[in-house]
């Protein structure tokens, strides 16, 4: 089903099907959902389905904060060969799951780390992606030391953001940054929240 939605290689479909089967016949329980359809739904689809409309916000160097499984950040290395992503975890084992997948998937373009985001000294990122991992105001603070002076921060949301971005109100006044929401209700159920400085926010358009 993924193929409605983008132009997908053969390669790039051999190696989303080489993840999903990574995935199943891992030891490391990383994803309660085993169904292949669910999985390339609520994993696959959900990691790139904003990209498909708004493809600029991946820009420069990608930071994946609390990449987990590998989403969004292993789905959209496959399908951007050309745009260089960093994963970020402090689990070890999740860590070096997602070494064994790049190596087996051959994806040149992935590096992984070890590490809590504010614990990580001389990175910068041009665009943030993460995926439930904490609230907005927490990501913000987790996060701020790993931002480039312009910045995107993609966060993978449900549909309560409200709540969490009123909670972050302070945070975003004093950091200048400003957002927007982009809801689906079909094929997934997601909001994905956009940060951007307020001085640069030309990519929120």
């Amino acid at each position: 089903m993924i193929k409605s939605y983008f132009e997908f290689t053969d390669e790039m479909l051999e190696r989303i099907e080489k993840f999903y089967d990574m995935h199943i016949n891992a030891t490391l329980n990383l994803t309660a959902i085993k169904d292949k359809d669910s999985f390339y739904t609520k994993h696959v689809l959900d990691s790139f389905l904003l990209f498909t409309e708004k493809k600029h916000l991946l820009k420069g160097k990608i930071g994946d904060i609390g990449t987990g499984g590998g989403f969004p950040g292993v789905i959209l290395a496959v399908m951007y060969p050309e745009l260089n992503f960093t994963l970020v975890d402090s689990v070890a084992k999740k860590c070096r799951f997602l070494e064994d997948a790049v190596k087996e998937l051959g994806l040149t373009n992935v590096e992984v780390i070890t590490s809590r985001s504010e614990d990580i000294k001389n990175r910068k990122f041009s665009t943030i992606l993460s995926r439930g991992v904490a609230k907005v105001e927490q990501m913000i603070k987790y996060t701020m030391n790993l931002a480039d002076k312009d910045c995107v921060w993609v966060l993978y949301k449900g549909e309560n953001v409200k709540d969490e971005l009123a909670a972050a109100q302070s945070i975003l006044e004093k950091k200048r940054l400003e957002f927007i929401n982009v809801r689906y209700d079909t094929p997934i159920q997601r909001t994905y929240t956009i940060l951007s400085s307020s001085a640069d926010n030309d990519r929120l358009r």
